[in-house]
């Protein structure tokens, strides 16, 4: 009779014990939401032009190079150099890597703190040889509020996720502009294809959207997108490819609510617009995708026009431009 008392009542026996399980749960658990071996959110155009890259000519050397030396020296560089965020050290930040990691399933990477930098930068690196790191600088970390660092976090966790980290580190021998990202050591010697060269640096606005998914996911309120991401900008955030812009047209957000209701065979945008206002209002029609409400149940989405991710990726391309087709 003990027995069947305790049984009844200790909340400890319920808990699965099992190793098995614990592993499944902890790593990949995301696979629940990929399909034909791609996530679910990710942007189509995305993955399409990015197996096109792969089978340019020169790529597969500069792919060598940046996987097997430029990455490597990068790490090692930053285990050196940085700080290592964890529930001690820097617990704001590592809680907001947790959180992150959690929404996305992704198991928690590194996260590292330069203090070598002197501008708000945050980018991933991982390869086969390195676990997935986010590094940011100390002085991003000062200038973000909670939202804008859980956006930005966020969106490298889907980079991270989706295999970005090699072709943003390729990116950086396009030498594009003086403000990108310039990695500790790059050792390809040969100059970049012209056609490599435009699929890569073609590439980028269609990886952007993805990590931009993958930073809604993450935010506690995703509605909140547009404002945190321009108002970010607006107060001198430079991006990794060196891209900043300080001034918004003021009507996104009203452009915004106009796109959403307008269909699909009649959207378009003001051809003014700058790449990263196109980017943003682009991104922002994940607010309206069914799956974006999969992987937050926490929220409701009842009450928006919600559209599956195949006619969200057909909006996206009209909106940032060909999707990938013709690179």
């Amino acid at each position: 009779m003990m027995n069947e008392v305790s049984t009844a009542v200790n909340p400890l026996l319920a808990i699965n014990t099992d190793f098995g399980d614990y592993l499944t749960a902890y790593t990949r658990s995301y696979q629940g939401h990929t399909i034909d071996g791609n996530l679910d959110y990710a942007y189509e155009s995305d993955h399409a032009v990015r197996q096109k890259l792969l089978g340019l000519g020169g790529a597969s050397k500069l792919f060598k190079a940046v996987n097997t030396q430029d990455i490597s020296a990068e790490a090692k560089h930053l285990f050196m150099k940085c700080d290592q965020v964890g529930p001690l050290k820097y617990p704001d930040i590592y809680d907001v890597v947790r959180k992150c990691s959690e929404r996305l399933e992704l198991v928690v990477p590194i996260a590292l703190i330069r203090e070598d930098i002197d501008k708000e930068l945050i980018y991933s690196i991982s390869s086969d040889l390195i676990d997935p790191c986010i590094v940011m600088t100390k002085k991003l970390t000062q200038m973000c509020t909670y939202d804008e660092l859980m956006l930005l976090v966020g969106c490298e966790c889907g980079r991270l996720q989706n295999g970005h980290c090699q072709f943003n580190m390729a990116y950086t021998y396009l030498n594009v502009n003086k403000d990108c990202y310039k990695p500790v050591s790059r050792n390809y010697p040969s100059p970049v294809s012209s056609q490599l060269y435009s699929a890569l640096s073609g590439w980028i606005k269609f990886g952007e959207q993805t990590a931009l998914r993958a930073g809604m996911i993450c935010l506690d309120k995703p509605g909140r997108f547009l404002e945190i991401i321009t108002g970010l900008y607006e107060r001198g955030f430079m991006d990794f490819y060196g891209r900043k812009q300080e001034s918004f047209n003021k009507g996104l957000a009203e452009m915004t609510e106009k796109l959403h209701v307008t269909d699909s065979r009649n959207l378009a945008v003001d051809s003014s617009l700058t790449e990263l206002e196109k980017a943003f209002l682009a991104a922002n029609e994940f607010l309206y995708c069914a799956t974006l409400y999969d992987w937050r149940k926490d929220i409701d989405g009842k009450e928006q026009k919600i559209q599956p991710v195949q006619m969200c990726d057909v909006r996206t391309s009209i909106i940032v431009g060909n999707g990938g087709h013709g690179l």
